[in-house]
C-alpha cells in the first residue's frame, strides 16, 4: 500500500475532456488584447510609464496612425540593464510589491502588463540609460513575446520605447482598427488628455513626421487649457477652489454641442469622463439650454485608500469609496463657483440689487422694463417667474392644497391614467387633490397656490413623476405667468423683488437667458452724447 497518494502521473495521458488550459502564447495574446485595444492604448500606457519615471518632456512619434510605428521618448530617470530586461517580462513592475499596495496606488501604472503586452503583439525595442550613471545605456528587443536582443546601446538619460508592426500576430484585431486618420486622431486625443492632466510636463506629438501637438510645460492648468483649447476659452473659465474638487469650469454664457471639453483627473490619473458626466450635467441642469454642454476640467484629490484604480484593464475607470458619494461634492462645488456672488457675468449679487429694481412698465405682455441703478433692465417675465418658482420648489417642493372655486377637469392620456393614481400620495404632497371623473380624466378640487393653470401644472407633475424628470422644473414651467398676461405695477414690483433674490438670476430653469441690461453710458453713446 502507498503511504502517499500519487500526485503526478508517471506517464502523460491524453486528456479526453472538453476543458483545456490555454497555451501560454494564446493566453498572452488574449491578455495583450485586453490592455492594448488600439495604437492609442499603447501610447497611453507608454506615456504613463514616462510620467511615472519623472519625465519633464515626453515626445511621441507615430506612423500610419501608430500601426507601423509608435515611439515614446522621455527624459525620466531611466533604467539599469537588469531593470530593462525585467521590465519587458510578464507582471514586472517597480510600482507595487504586495497585494496590500493595491489599496494605496499613487503611480499611473502598477500592473506590470503594458510593456509585456505590447511586446507580445509587436516588435518592441526598449532603449534606456539610468540618470546619474556613466554607462552607455542598454537596449532590449522583443518580437511577438520573444526576446531577440539585449545589450549595450547609446542613449541619453531617459528611455525610448519603439513598437513596430502593432498586432503583427493578431490580424483579426488589425482588421477591426479604424482608418489611419481615425487611429492618428485617437492618439492625438490621448496625448492631449494626458497633457491636460500634467501641465508641468512638455508633450510633443508627431504623426508621419508632421508636428501635431507642441505643448511646452505650462505654469498651471489654465495655461495648459489655453495651449490645447485656445486662450479665449481658458481666459473665461471659472475657478473651482475646493481642496478636494478643484479645477476650471465654463461660465453660463459658454457652452458646446458636445462633451468634448470635459476632462477629469482623480489623484492625477486621467479617467473616462462618462462616470462623472452625470454629476457635471446635474450641476448645469437648470442653467444651460437642452443639448448644450459645459467645459469642465476637474481634479479630484482623494486619499489613496479612497480610490480603487484596479477596476479596468486600461486603468481608464476608478471606483470611489462610498460609490457615488463624490457626486454631490462635485455638483455643490460647481454650483458654488457659478453662484452670482462669485464673479461678474453670472448675475448681480443679491445685496447690491435687492431694493434697487424699480418697475417702469410692461412691454407686449411679455417683458418687464425696469431701472436698476443706471442700468435699463428688460426682463422676460415668464422666464423670471419660472426661475423664482424653480428655486423655491428645489428648496421645498411640498405645498398646501388650495381649494379651487371652480374645480378643473384634467384629461389624461391613456398611458398616464394609471400613473395619476399610482402617485396619488406624491401629488397630494405637492398640493394636488383630485377625484375620478370618468375613465381617463380626474377632477381637480385643489392645487398649489403657485399654479396659474392647475390643469397644466397637474399634467406636468404626473409626466415628471412617471418619467423620472425634474419635478421642480416641470411645475415651475406650468405654474408661471403666461406670455401676454398683463401685470399691475404692484405685481411687477413683487416679481422683480422675488427675482432679485434668486441665486441664478440670468437664466430660466431651461438655460435660456431671461434678462437684458443696457447701461446708461451705452445709451448715451448711441445718441452721440458721449
Amino acid at each position: 500500500m502507498r503511504l502517499f497518494p500519487k500526485i503526478v502521473a508517471e506517464e502523460t495521458a491524453e486528456y479526453g475532456g472538453r476543458v483545456r488550459v490555454l497555451a501560454p502564447e494564446v493566453a498572452h495574446r488574449i491578455a495583450a488584447g485586453e490592455v492594448i485595444e488600439r495604437p492609442a492604448s499603447a501610447v497611453k500606457e507608454l506615456v504613463e510609464n514616462s510620467l511615472d519615471a519623472g519625465a519633464t518632456r515626453v515626445e511621441v512619434d507615430v506612423e500610419d496612425g501608430g500601426i507601423s510605428l509608435i515611439r515614446v521618448t522621455d527624459d525620466g530617470h531611466g533604467m539599469s540593464a537588469d531593470d530593462a530586461e525585467r521590465a519587458v517580462a510578464e507582471h514586472a513592475t517597480s510600482k507595487i510589491r504586495t497585494a496590500d499596495d493595491l489599496a494605496r496606488v499613487e503611480s499611473l501604472g502598477f500592473r506590470g502588463e503594458a510593456l509585456h503586452a505590447i511586446g507580445s503583439v509587436s516588435h518592441l525595442a526598449l532603449t534606456t540609460n539610468a540618470r546619474g550613471t556613466a554607462g552607455p545605456g542598454f537596449r532590449v528587443g522583443v518580437r511577438a513575446g520573444e526576446t531577440v536582443e539585449a545589450g549595450p546601446a547609446s542613449h541619453p538619460p531617459g528611455t525610448t520605447v519603439e513598437a513596430r508592426e502593432l498586432f503583427l500576430n493578431l490580424p483579426v484585431r488589425r482588421g477591426f482598427l479604424g482608418t489611419v486618420r481615425a487611429e492618428a486622431n485617437a492618439v492625438a486625443t490621448v496625448v492631449q488628455a494626458l497633457a491636460l492632466g500634467r501641465p508641468d510636463v512638455g508633450f510633443f506629438l508627431r504623426s508621419d513626421g508632421r508636428g501635431v501637438l507642441a505643448l511646452p510645460a505650462a505654469a498651471d492648468l489654465r495655461e495648459r487649457v489655453a495651449q490645447v483649447h485656445g486662450l479665449s476659452l481658458a481666459r473665461g473659465l471659472v475657478t473651482l477652489e475646493d481642496p478636494v474638487v478643484w479645477g476650471l469650469v465654463s461660465p453660463l454664457e459658454v457652452s458646446f454641442p458636445t462633451r468634448r471639453h470635459l476632462h477629469v483627473c482623480v489623484n492625477g490619473r486621467v479617467v473616462d469622463t462618462d462616470s462623472f458626466a452625470p454629476a457635471i450635467a446635474r450641476a448645469y441642469a437648470d442653467l444651460l439650454p437642452k443639448g448644450r454642454h459645459p467645459a469642465a476640467f476637474l481634479r479630484l484629490d482623494l486619499g489613496p485608500g479612497e480610490v480603487d484604480v484596479n477596476v479596468h484593464p486600461a486603468k481608464s475607470a476608478v471606483r470611489l469609496r462610498g460609490g457615488r458619494s463624490a457626486y454631490p461634492l462635485v455638483v455643490g462645488t460647481i454650483r458654488a463657483a457659478l453662484s452670482p456672488e462669485r464673479g461678474p457675468g453670472i448675475g448681480v449679487p443679491v445685496d447690491e440689487g435687492d431694493n434697487d429694481l424699480v418697475p417702469i412698465g410692461q412691454f407686449a405682455g411679455r417683458c418687464i422694463v425696469a431701472r436698476e441703478g443706471e442700468d435699463l433692465v428688460i426682463l422676460d417675465q415668464h422666464g423670471a417667474h419660472e426661475r423664482i418658482l424653480y428655486e423655491r420648489l428645489r428648496e421645498n417642493p411640498r405645498a398646501a392644497p388650495v381649494s379651487l372655486e371652480n374645480p378643473a377637469v384634467a384629461m389624461l392620456p391613456e398611458d398616464l391614467a394609471p400613473e395619476a393614481w399610482a402617485f396619488e400620495a406624491e401629488l397630494g404632497s405637492l398640493g394636488f387633490l383630485f377625484e375620478p371623473f370618468g375613465a381617463d380624466a380626474v377632477r381637480l378640487t385643489a392645487a398649489p397656490g403657485t399654479a396659474v393653470d392647475p390643469e397644466a401644472a397637474f399634467l406636468a407633475a404626473v409626466h415628471a413623476l412617471a418619467g423620472g424628470e425634474d419635478l421642480a422644473k416641470a411645475l415651475a414651467c406650468k405654474g408661471s405667468t403666461k406670455f401676454g398676461e398683463s401685470l399691475s405695477k404692484e405685481e411687477m414690483a413683487a416679481l422683480l423683488q422675488a427675482w432679485s433674490k434668486c441665486r441664478f438670476r440670468d437664466v430660466c430653469p431651461h438655460g435660456r437667458p431671461i434678462v437684458k441690461r443696457v447701461a446708461l453710458a451705452d445709451l448715451l453713446r448711441e445718441f452721440g452724447r458721449l
